[in-house]
């Protein structure tokens, strides 16, 4: 009891304390007001306050990486893995998820196993790194691919 009393006596002063340092960071703030006007009548308003014409936002970027999901059908050579010898002595067989990032090319930037038997992840992963796919565009423009390529290994 004494453990819950204390904890909550700190969890009330630290919120009393974030409540109090937040009211005077935003009263010692200058106060902005953006007018927006026509290009050809933009005027600047100086009343004791911070005034700026509006201007439009820049065009939104492209994001950086676009997830894809499975990848599988978007390759151009998908080279099959190695079965290692020590799965096939230990009877590992199954699939085998590995996430990849490709570039802007549309080669592999990254890859590393998501699921599957471990001694079949490290000839996936391998294989995913000597893939190749079609680049991705976006508003005409290349960008990176974020995805899963699927291996199925099966004993024979």
């Amino acid at each position: 009891m004494r453990c819950f009393a204390l904890r909550l006596a700190v969890a009330l002063l630290t919120f009393a304390v974030g409540v109090t340092l937040a009211a005077l960071w935003y009263t010692n703030r200058t106060e902005e007001i953006e007018v927006r006007v026509a290009p050809e009548t933009a005027q600047v308003l100086t009343a004791g306050r911070v005034v700026r014409a509006y201007e439009p936002p820049p065009p939104p970027r492209p994001r950086m990486v676009v997830q894809g999901g499975v990848l599988n059908g978007k390759a151009v050579a998908k080279p099959s893995p190695a079965y290692p010898p020590i799965a096939k002595a230990a009877r590992a067989d199954g699939t085998v998820v590995v996430q990849i990032v490709v570039d802007e090319s549309g080669r592999v930037e990254s890859a590393s196993a998501v699921s599957g038997h471990p001694l079949l992840q490290q000839a996936a992963v391998a294989a995913a790194r000597q893939a190749r796919f079609s680049p991705t565009l976006l508003s005409g423009q290349p960008v990176k691919v974020s995805g899963t390529i699927t291996y199925n290994f099966v004993l024979q």
